[in-house]
């Protein structure tokens, strides 16, 4: 009877603990919505959440009632100082700070440390929404939407707040579609007859991530064997406000300062296992990545192996071009001959480049050139690819 008991017990403390986690979907969601309590925000792709890493991310706005655009609140402040690459959550008694560069934030109250980072996006800080909600004794819930075919709810809400999510989703339910409805008209121009209501018209810290007409998107990522040039392409990146997707080996996972260097930039971390036996190259790869910035990927560069990984569970890097600049090559005469060859590719593109100081050389004519071209350079989601 004794061992019943004890069973039972087991199986409802897993149960519990599996409810905290909401679990990450396996397939991609297009859309995501963020409530804050009772309050549904505006849908747009440049604020939406994302997954990275087994972590949910929200932007930061998104805690602030003056910055949320539906003007409530959870009793917190944001600021982003873009000198020092930090944001600062406060309330009247507590303070966490998010340090971009270091890839870590911090109980400025207590002094504590945390390995948990935010991320840049389109030119604007995303932060783990499990940390600040911890932190802040918030709660938060995701659920998808039963109306809306891949559409999830992301919910924050603080201990005020009483009403359910199945509740609040179908009291909802008209505030959901009026904001798909404009996310809509948003991705389509030409059916809004004022274009000063379109949300794709409007500045804003995201703009250079919008792919008009005549734009093609350009996922650009990095094969990385060495360290060689990774500082100095990371400047260059960093001075363009672009993002990129760092492939490195299990032995450059190993180096926690500049894993968490790409990371605190707003840039993806894959793991490069190019070669016969790619699974070890993985596994070591995603342990060493976890030790590091306690951060997890599902990318992997493994050219001839995607069939098998993918049927894994692994995110495989499929490239239009790879690029290798030499030694002797003239950046503006490489980069040239570079897009005339994505010209010949469909979109989106996914250009590779070998890591490397001839990489960091050619760069910023590469990025020049894309641009002329109406290269949109963005970062892709794991779900994207």
């Amino acid at each position: 009877m004794e061992k019943k008991r004890r069973a039972v017990r087991l199986l409802l403390a897993a149960v519990l603990i599996l409810g905290l986690f909401p679990p990450v979907p396996a397939s991609a969601a297009t859309l995501y919505f963020t409530a804050v309590n009772n309050s549904v925000a505006p849908l747009t792709s440049d604020t939406m959440p994302f997954w990275s890493g087994g972590t949910l991310y929200v932007p930061y706005s998104i805690f602030d009632a003056s910055l949320n655009k539906i003007g409530v609140g959870l009793g917190l402040y944001t600021s982003y100082n873009r000198d020092s690459r930090t944001v600062t959550l406060f309330n009247l008694r507590q303070m966490l700070i998010f340090d971009l560069n270091s890839g870590t934030c911090r109980d400025d109250v207590t002094g504590t440390t945390y390995i948990s980072r935010a991320i840049m996006r389109g030119g604007r800080p995303y932060l783990a929404l499990s940390t600040v909600c911890s932190h802040f004794d918030l709660e938060y819930s995701y659920n998808q939407l039963p109306d809306v075919p891949q559409g999830y709810l992301v919910r924050i809400k603080n201990r005020d707040t009483a009403m359910s999510d199945a509740d609040f989703i179908d009291a909802a339910k008209n505030v959901i579609s009026n904001r798909l409805r404009e996310y809509t008209q948003s991705l389509n121009p030409a059916e809004s007859t004022n274009p000063d209501s379109n949300p794709s018209n409007s500045s804003g810290p995201g703009e250079n991530t919008q792919v008009g007409k005549d734009d093609t998107a350009a996922y650009l990522a990095f094969r990385c064997e060495t360290a060689a040039g990774l500082a100095d392409i990371l400047d260059v990146l960093g001075e363009d406000k672009r993002c990129a997707v760092f492939f490195l080996t299990p032995q450059l996972l190993e180096e926690g300062d500049l894993v968490r260097r790409i990371l605190g930039g707003g840039h993806s971390v894959g793991i490069l296992a190019d070669g016969e036996e790619a699974l070890p190259l993985l596994e070591r790869g995603g342990q060493a990545l976890e030790r590091a910035a306690c951060a997890r990927t599902t990318l992997a560069y493994a050219p001839g192996q995607q069939e098998s990984l993918e049927e894994r569970g692994w995110v495989c890097w499929k490239e239009s071009v790879l690029l290798r600049p030499g030694d002797t090559a003239a950046p503006n005469t490489y980069a040239s001959d570079a897009v005339r060859k994505l010209g010949k590719q469909g979109q989106p593109v996914c250009l590779t480049l070998e890591g490397g100081e001839n990489a960091a050389r050619v760069l910023p004519a590469l990025l020049r050139y894309l641009g002329r071209e109406n290269y949109i350079v963005s970062i892709p989601m794991e779900t994207m690819l």
